[in-house]
Order: C-alpha cells, then structure tokens, then sequence
C-alpha cells in the first residue's frame, strides 16, 4: 500500500503544480469585477464539461488547468514576437490553413504547441485509471457548465464592460478576458474620434495642386523584410559595415526614419498602412486583424488611386497568395495583378512560401513584369523575404559585436542578420542603378517594415521614443533632382503612399488629399505629431466625414 502511495505522489505534485499555474493564469489580472468572474467561469466551465465528458475529476482538472496555462504560453509566444497580446481575431488567424505554413516557421510556437499535445497525453496517461464518477454528478457539471457559459456571455456583452475593457487596450485585461470581450466586438465599427474636423480643415499651410499634364512615372515600391539600419542599435566601438542603401546619394529625393506599428513579425500590418494610408492602432483590437476584418471597409487605396491615374498596379510576392489573407485583400483594395516568382520562372512548388528566395532574385522578376506591361504606366509592390528570421544565435560574431554589449547570443544574431542586410544591401544599390539609368520615368520607395526579433533589449542611438518601432525609408527617382518637401526626422509608414502620389504630380481622392496634407503639415509624423489635436482632428474627419474605413 505504501509503494502504490508513492507512486501516487509524482503525479499528485504534478496536478497541484498545473493547477496552481492556471490558477495563477486566471488572476494574472484579478478584479471583483467581470473580469475575475469571466476568468474563473471559463476556468470552471471547462472543468465541468470534461468531468461531464469522462467522468474523471482529476483527468479533468489536469487537462482544463493544462489548457489555461498553454493559453497563457501561446500569448507570451504571440507577445515574443509581436510585442501584442492574442484576441479572439487570432483564432481565424491561426485556423486558416493557408497559415500553418507560416506559423510552424516559428519554432517556439511549434515547440509550444508540441508541447501542449503532449502534456494532454500525459494527463490522459497519468489519470485515466482513476474510477468514473456517477451519471448523476456528471449530469450536474453539464448543468453548471452551461449555467456558466450563459453568465460568461451575458457579462461580455455588457456594454459597460466592452467600454471598460477598450478602455485598457492595448493590454487589456488577461489573457482569457482579452479573447471573450475582443469577439463580442466582432460587429465592425470604424475608428471614432470626438474632436471636430474644423481644426484640421482651417490649416491653410499647405495645399495640394498637381502639374497633371506630366509625364507619368513607373513606380516600384519594395517592402524589405525585417530590415533596419544596424547603425541604429547603440553598439559603441563596434565597426558595422557601410550599407550604401541607407546612404545619402545623387538619386535620393527623400528618406528618413519611419514610424511602423509592429515589431519583429506582422508584417501585414505594415503592408495594410502602406497600402491603405491608415494607422493600424487605430482599429484597437482589431489590429491584428486588418486583412480579415478591416480591410473589406476600405474605400481608397494605392492600388484604386493608381487605377484612376491609368497605372497597371502589380504585387509580386514570395508567400502563397492566402497567406494571412493577403490574395484577398489585395483583391478588396483594387489590384490587378497578384504574382508569385513561381509563375515567372522561379523552381519550387505555386503553394510554396520561399522564405530563402534571394532578394536579386525577386528584383530580378520586377525587370520581368516592367518588361511585359510597357504600353501604360506600372505600379509594382514587391515583398522581400530573405532577411527574415529565425537568426542563429551560434553564428560567428563577424563584427566583434560582443566586445559592446556582452552578449554572446544576441552578437551571433545580430552577425547573421547583418549577412542578410548586406546581400540585401547589394541588390538594393543594384536595382538603384538600374532605375537612375532607365529611359522611363521612374520612382523606387523601399522601406523596413519591421525591426528583426533577434533579442535586442539594449539601447538606440536615436532621441525619438520608442525606439523598438522605427526602421526607414528611401525614395529614388531618375526624372527630377528636386527633393521632396517637408520631410522631417521621422515619417510615419501611414503617408508613404500619398507621398508617392504627391512626387508623381497625379489627382487624388479627397482622402488622399488630406493624407497629402496632414503629411506636410506635421513634416511626416502622425503618432508623433506633437500637435495632438490635430491629429485627433485629421482622424475625425477621414474616419467619420469620408468614411476612409466604412462605418
């Protein structure tokens, strides 16, 4: 009897340690209010249905108490590299098959749904023994459970609470409540601002009036992946190469910082403001779902101003055409032409991503596309991958970076990222030439649309805040030698497309001709114009009197 007790022990230790754990999970952020009561109730809710389910308490309490903490993994998973937190949104996110390519590319989130399987099967395996309980207990947790799950709802769909909880964004308020108030919203309502527009519309500073008998130009627009300037991490005594894509030169006309709203990963978050000239912050919760929920609202774009102005508009990517959504929202906002490498040549399978495919490569198909549609004007947005992560943190420290911040992991990183921002800088400078001596007209705008994560938790060398959530940008041109007007020490990625108009002399929607302005106005910054009200009044009118993004 003592030997069978002792064998007890082990897996009696294990059920108190991931109870406790989930416990702890559920009153992460504790109130007497909504929010203990959902986190509890969704705690008991799924207790009682597995004890209903098997008939077992202790195999109940280990997979429920085992499900709250891997809950909890997945966030700080989602956190690592997004710096946000899961909502109800990710779910459609991570369900859509054409995904999994992309988040099994992740390895601690595949670590961590392995994970989550096997501690299952260790529960199964640890409790399965333990006698059933009787019909009638069983029939009572189904009563409570649904008694629960009845509350649950009713209180997410308080008002008073929705309003509370949007009030705490973007934190929110746990785990567990952030994904049970996040779908109550799931009813699409466009960003609301209280200041009037009249504030916005008085400033007479500046006014947009294009030459619109120009001769129109090509324009290419390339999101580099994962690409900052290295020089702005704080590494004293350290020589990092000269990349001369970030340099000043003779074809230069405007470049400076830019503002970005995500941080190693989301790159569709970048490509939504690109595209749309909106804030992805604005959609609170919804942000992280901009491709999903938002996008379908959109009534101007790049792609439909182009489209007006008689552009051909072009996206050439080396992800499948699903992924994250992307093949159709391009398609919402007005494209005509999606392409992968793949239907140009490129040897690897159409649903393939190629997350190593070289970056000459992909400029190399953009002369290809250039060459096929020469009879009208043509917009190309191509999308890099090969600066992507994961980077290896075993890798040579080929700059002797770990001589500054002393930390050998980050300065294997850092050198194997630096590798990657060379080859890129390369065919960056290539394809720069290549349009200073083309005979078309023709403009090139390419910018980082995020910081890499490779573990970087030192300083900048830049006063702007928060730094995190800066990379740049450059735009070249080969039809005239004037610089663009009002550029300032950082501009937000919301106004590069209207920049892009403005330097092409094209008419634009009334929508674009305040993002023209509001650019000009604040000198590019928009999060971090210091002049609040009128940023707050430049959002109240393209939100609420245009309709930029719906109702």
């Amino acid at each position: 009897m003592l030997l069978l007790n002792n064998k007890k022990i082990p897996s009696t230790i294990y059920l108190f340690l991931i109870t406790l754990a989930a416990l702890v999970v559920c009153s992460t952020r504790f109130e007497f209010s909504y929010v203990g009561f959902i986190s509890y109730a969704f705690f008991l809710s799924i207790l009682t249905f597995f004890i209903f389910l098997t008939g077992r308490i202790k195999l109940s309490l280990g997979i429920t108490s085992t499900l709250i903490v891997s809950l909890q993994l997945l966030n700080q998973i989602k956190v690592h590299y997004y710096k946000e937190r899961i909502f109800f949104q990710d779910v459609s996110v991570a369900l859509d098959p054409s995904n999994f390519g992309t988040l099994l590319h992740y390895p601690l989130a595949s670590v961590g749904l392995i994970g989550l399987v096997l501690l299952i099967v260790l529960n199964v395996f640890l409790y399965l023994a333990e006698p059933k309980r009787t019909r009638s207990l069983r029939l009572l947790s189904l009563c409570i459970m649904l008694g629960l799950i009845a509350g649950i709802t009713h209180v997410s769909q308080n008002r008073n609470n929705i309003e509370r909880w949007q009030a705490s964004l973007p934190k929110g308020k746990g785990t567990i409540v952030n994904i049970f108030l996040s779908a109550q919203q799931m009813y699409y309502q466009a960003p609301q601002y209280e200041e009037s527009s009249s504030y916005f519309l008085s400033r007479k500073e500046f006014t947009y009036q294009p030459e619109l008998e120009t001769n129109k130009p090509d324009i290419i627009v390339m999101l580099q992946e994962s690409t900052v300037n290295p020089n702005l991490y704080h590494l004293p005594g350290v020589n990092l190469p000269t990349f001369g894509m970030f340099s000043l030169t003779d074809t230069i006309r405007a470049n400076s910082k830019l503002r970005v709203q995500t941080f190693g990963g989301g790159t569709w978050l970048s490509e939504f403001s690109l595209l749309t000239g909106l804030d992805t912050d604005d959609f609170t919760f919804r942000k992280n779902s901009v491709f999903y929920t938002v996008a379908p609202h959109i009534k101007n774009s790049i792609f439909s101003e182009l489209k007006k102005n008689g552009y051909y508009t072009v996206v050439l990517t080396p992800m499948s055409k699903q992924n994250y959504n992307a093949g159709p929202t391009y398609k919402n906002l007005g494209i005509d032409l999606i392409i992968q490498p793949q239907e140009l040549g490129y040897p690897a399978d159409l649903d393939d991503n190629l997350w190593q495919i070289p970056t000459d490569t992909m400029l190399s198909y953009v002369k290809e596309v250039l060459k096929q549609y020469s009879d009208k004007p043509v917009f190309i947005f191509v999308l890099t991958m090969n600066e992507h992560g994961p980077y290896d943190t075993k890798h040579s420290d080929d700059y002797q970076i770990d001589k500054s911040i002393n930390d050998r992991n980050i300065a294997g990183a850092l050198s194997h990222y630096i590798g990657k921002i060379e080859l890129l800088d390369r065919a960056t400078q290539s394809f720069t030439n290549f349009v200073s001596t083309r005979e078309k007209p023709t403009m090139f705008l390419y910018f980082g649309d995020h910081q890499p994560n490779i573990g970087w938790n030192d300083t900048y060398d830049t006063t702007l805040p928060d730094a995190a959530h800066l990379t740049q940008f450059s735009l070249h041109d080969n039809f005239s030698s004037v610089q663009a007007k009002n550029i300032g020490d950082v501009t937000d990625i919301s106004f590069l497309s209207s920049l892009l108009l403005e330097r092409a002399n094209l008419s634009v929607s009334p929508f674009f001709e305040a993002n023209i302005r509001m650019r000009n106005l604040c000198q590019g910054r928009l999060s971090d114009c210091p002049d609040k009200k009128l940023v707050d009044s430049y959002k109240h009118y393209i939100y609420q009197e245009l309709e930029a993004a719906g109702k």
